[in-house]
């Protein structure tokens, strides 16, 4: 299971809730629960780009040590 700290990080230091994030993201909020903590395995690549654009981040920074679980699924499920 990959912790995504950095997404908790900036989040934090966005002040936003996890719903939020989610609501400025069109991701549901358990979904992106499950991304941020780890447990969704495989993230789709426009929901890696809508969190990025939500917390002003670059992309490579918040999810560069997961790169090869970005999927181009775009139905955003777990696989």
């Amino acid at each position: 299971m990959l912790q995504r700290h950095k997404l908790k990080e900036q989040r934090l230091k966005m002040g936003y809730t996890q719903e939020k994030v989610a609501e400025l993201t069109g991701i549901e909020r358990t979904r992106y629960t499950r991304i941020e903590t780890g447990k969704a395995g495989r993230v789709a690549l426009f929901e890696a780009f809508a969190i990025s654009k939500a917390l002003i981040s670059d992309i490579n920074e918040l999810f560069a040590s997961d790169a090869e679980l970005l999927s181009f699924n775009s139905t955003g499920t777990d696989q």
